[in-house]
């Protein structure tokens, strides 16, 4: 009796964790593809909005930040920055089809955003 009330309190919490989850945020991001010594280089972050509004994703808030790697200084050499956007949990999937990820896949980066 005690292991099928454990087993159902267990099932309880996950399933609550789970719909937490489904309700909340994540945060995505892509590279912006700019380049070193070319300053108008690069996807604005208005345009990447844009992208994922088109797809009927929300945007919450937005911003440009490094992805945290070091990379080579030297002219035509990628920058490493990233947009990065919040947006509803539910919506992460058709974010990842329009080629943005989660940031937790970068060791590195570090972004917090505060919507208002």
């Amino acid at each position: 009796m005690k292991n099928l009330l454990l087993i159902i309190v267990a099932l309880f919490l996950f399933t609550a964790c789970e719909s937490e989850k489904a309700e909340g945020t994540v945060l995505i991001f892509k590279y912006k593809d700019s380049v070193q010594c070319n300053f108008d280089s690069g996807v604005p972050l208005e345009t990447m909005a844009a992208e994922l509004s088109d797809a009927n994703v929300d945007v919450l808030c937005s911003t440009e930040t490094h992805d945290g790697n070091a990379v080579i200084t030297v002219c035509g050499a990628e920058t490493g920055v990233i947009n990065v956007f919040k947006i509803p949990s539910p919506s992460l999937i058709a974010a990842e089809n329009l080629g943005f990820n989660d940031i937790q896949t970068l060791e590195s980066a570090s972004a917090f955003l505060e919507c208002e």
